[in-house]
């Protein structure tokens, strides 16, 4: 057969695999958005886990996990080596600027 050498040119094909825990009880999360670098993205299966597939060797950036109720999660990675890596997402309410315990309050 022919082999095709479209990714001669850029690094070897990394994966990030994950998972996606409760950051109070440490519970993993089902049916959580995963985003990473260049588009990629996934969604956590029964036991929280998630593969973002096609990244490139060297390559790096932000994966982020979030949930309809504003919980999310953010890691930054290192530049792939090949065979990719493994990261753990702790998703926790989003840290705002200002809560809801800070509005009407005057100083």
């Amino acid at each position: 057969g022919l082999l095709c050498s479209c990714t001669a040119e850029r690094g070897a094909e990394c994966d990030v695999r994950g998972v996606v825990v409760d950051v109070q009880d440490g519970e993993p999360l089902v049916g959580i958005r995963v985003e990473g670098p260049d588009g990629t993205r996934a969604v956590t299966d029964p036991h929280g886990r998630f593969i973002l597939k096609g990244l490139v060797e060297g390559e790096g950036g932000l994966v982020r996990a979030s949930r309809s109720d504003g919980w999310e999660a953010e890691v930054s990675l290192r530049p792939l080596r090949e065979g990719g890596v493994s990261i753990v997402l702790h998703l926790a309410p989003c840290r705002a600027e200002a809560g809801p315990t800070d509005f009407g309050k005057e100083t």
